[in-house]
């Protein structure tokens, strides 16, 4: 009775073995299939680089913040208001630059803040000598 048992169970088992992997499979495909299994998720505002192997923004001048994946506007900026895809500089006094926020017209920036260079004064973004 017992070797009855055992010899239905292991021709069961043998039905079954079919659903093992294929030790021969074509390590290409398998290759293909793995492939996309490692890439990052970038969420909805920026897309995997292939070739930076990482995940840029959509929006030109944002950063991409990994652990929220999310885009942002670099530190000393923030969105437009016309525009959310754009950043604009923090400081009114800047204007955005290459990428950079710089000192609008003759300002000259120093210690973070844009100013007329010692000895003019201010009008608007110009700037002139004391008595002119």
């Amino acid at each position: 009775m017992l070797l009855k048992h055992f010899l239905l169970g292991a021709l069961l088992a043998l039905g079954s073995v079919t659903a093992l992997p294929n030790p021969e499979a074509d390590l290409h495909d398998v290759e293909a299939r793995d492939n996309k299994h490692h890439r990052p998720r970038c969420g909805k505002d920026a897309d995997f680089n292939d070739i930076k192997n990482k995940c840029i923004c959509k929006d030109e001048g944002k950063e991409f913040h990994r652990e929220h994946k999310i885009c942002r506007c670099p530190e000393d900026q923030m969105k437009d208001p016309d525009d959310p895809h754009k950043c604009v500089c923090k400081d009114q006094d800047k204007v955005l630059m290459r990428g950079v926020c710089k000192c609008k017209g003759d300002l000259e920036s120093r210690h973070g803040k844009c100013k007329c260079p010692q000895g003019t004064r201010r009008h608007g973004y110009k700037c002139k000598r004391h008595g002119h």
